[in-house]
């Protein structure tokens, strides 16, 4: 049987990101189920799960200027560090929503966050 609980921290970014598009604090309250409490630790895994998404060409970085999402024009190498530089300027602070990024799916990402719902609606 599958649950919310058995999903990966990567799977439950992607099923969230399938209804909408994820920014930066909702990637950092999905981090929190990892149990690590330090601000620092948490940005570093909250930044380190973007990066593996990014890589894996399962999201696209980018903005959202209040109609849809703008993706950004450069390589997931050169987001990486644009948001790792971003979240780092928030110091131990959460980034509010909307801040730092906007994540959307990518065709593949789309069909692995999809893949995790339907996993879990017959479970």
């Amino acid at each position: 049987m599958s649950s919310w609980d058995d999903r990966t921290l990567a799977e439950d970014v992607l099923a969230n990101a399938v209804d909408d598009w994820v920014y930066a604090a909702l990637v950092h309250q999905i981090a929190r189920r990892s149990g690590i409490s330090d601000p620092s630790q948490l940005r570093q895994l909250s930044v380190g799960l973007i990066a593996e998404l990014l890589v894996q060409n399962l999201v696209e970085a980018g903005e959202y200027d209040g109609v849809e999402h703008r993706p950004w024009e450069c390589t997931p190498s050169e987001a990486i560090v644009r948001i790792a530089e971003e979240w780092q300027g928030w110091g131990n602070d959460v980034p509010t929503p909307g801040a730092i990024v906007w994540l959307a799916l990518t065709p593949i990402g789309r069909v692995m966050g999809e893949a995790v719902l339907a996993r879990e609606a017959d479970a």
